[in-house]
């Protein structure tokens, strides 16, 4: 009987491994070693992009954005604007009329997270009020401050990681880390407290983390392990405009940076069902430094189902985009395009559906959006000073129906 040559050509090997699901990709490099070098080779990167980029999600033909953006001029009052955009190159935009209690709140406020979940939408004011709101039928539920926010002889602020459903018990969640500040001489003379009085050693500053349900229309500490060692002020991000976050399949992701010496960026996932945590450290490759414009750098968003970093590089003009195999393992990383150089890019802002990438133009007024999969960019026609970009199902869900 003839023998079997054990070798394989290479050619096959490539058609072969193609073929296999993201997850499994990553390990089969310890099958052969040659095979680790695959994920830098750019002719089977091509093929595999390819391949992935094809694939259809469920709902990948709704392709449809809740946009919100502000334009600041000289002669205009400053006011925010929120359209719908769908279409195949979002070429349908549809102005909301909206009653939402911003006469309170003012004009300044963010969408929380990447998408609405059955149609509601998570926002929160600059005034450090939030709410969640359901655009289309245009009903709105303020959220109630805690506890914690009125303990005397100490100031705080909180930031959102992540608003997400539990469904399972079918019950909208909150997560948030509140910061205590020693009141100043000017705090305690506008509370007419006299500071020789006030007991500063009996007050704890120390951070805690909160949870609301709107099942329960309250909010709750919750008791979880999250390395944070340094004060909040000087965290990246230090305000809920400044914090890239996304949600899918019951779980929140925020990225920020958390260590005391190296400023070591992290990816931060919430399990709302479980209400724990899980983080996963950035890829080696990314840099780390201490950085003005850090958070207009990365972002996270979702490629596909999966959870991806977008790091934007100033000097190169590229954008190099990270794909997360596995939550909690660093070296599931697999670095999965390097976009440009886009000369007319001066950062990306958020992500969208299934590899949309939107994008600031170098007056950073201009707004584009690129997609992934025919790598082309397409104005959108709007100009803004501020503007926040999310994934967006239309629903008639009430929320009263939730908490009531």
């Amino acid at each position: 009987m003839e023998k079997v040559g054990n070798y394989i050509p290479n050619d096959l090997i490539i058609s072969i491994l193609s073929k296999l699901p993201l997850k499994s990709l990553k390990r089969f490099e310890c099958v052969q070693k040659s095979w680790i070098f695959l994920l830098k080779d750019s002719h089977f990167m091509n093929i595999y992009r390819k391949k992935f980029m094809s694939e259809t999600l469920f709902d990948s033909d709704d392709r449809s954005y809740l946009m919100n953006y502000t334009f600041d001029s000289k002669v205009a009052e400053v006011r925010s604007s929120f359209y719908f955009l769908s279409g195949e190159r979002l070429e349908n935009k549809v102005k909301i009329d909206y009653s939402l209690p911003f006469e309170d709140w003012g004009q300044d406020f963010i969408f929380v997270g990447s998408c609405s979940i059955n149609g509601i939408v998570g926002i929160v004011s600059l005034n450090e009020d939030f709410a969640l709101w359901n655009p289309t039928t245009d009903e709105c539920k303020v959220i109630p401050h805690s506890a914690t926010e009125s303990v005397p002889y100490r100031n705080c602020s909180w930031l959102i990681h992540g608003f997400g459903y539990d469904h399972v018990k079918d019950d909208y969640k909150v997560l948030r880390r509140v910061s205590f500040y020693q009141l100043s001489r000017n705090d305690c003379e506008y509370l007419g407290l006299d500071e020789e009085n006030v007991p500063w050693k009996d007050v704890s500053y120390e951070s805690v983390w909160e949870i609301y349900s709107l099942r329960s229309d309250s909010w709750r500490e919750l008791n979880i392990n999250i390395p944070m060692t340094i004060p909040s002020y000087q965290l990246i991000p230090y305000h809920d405009n400044r914090i890239s976050r996304c949600y899918s399949n019951g779980m929140c992701h925020s990225l920020y940076k958390m260590s005391e010496y190296i400023f070591q960026t992290c990816l931060m996932s919430f399990e709302v069902r479980n209400e724990v945590v899980v983080t996963t450290p950035m890829p080696s490759y990314m840099n780390d430094n201490m950085d003005r414009e850090w958070n207009q750098k990365h972002l996270i968003m979702l490629i596909k189902g999966f959870i991806a970093l977008s790091s934007y590089h100033v000097e190169t003009n590229t954008i190099h985009i990270s794909i997360l195999n596995e939550i909690g393992v660093k070296e599931s990383w697999i670095k999965f395009f390097i976009l440009g150089p886009l000369s007319c890019v001066a950062y990306p802002f958020a992500g969208g559906k299934n590899g949309d990438l939107f994008l600031r133009k170098n007056n950073e007024e201009l707004i584009a959006c690129f997609d992934l999969d025919i790598e082309m960019v397409d104005d959108l026609g709007f100009q803004a000073h501020i503007s926040y970009v999310i994934i967006y199902n239309k629903s008639l869900l009430s929320i009263r129906s939730i908490h009531d």
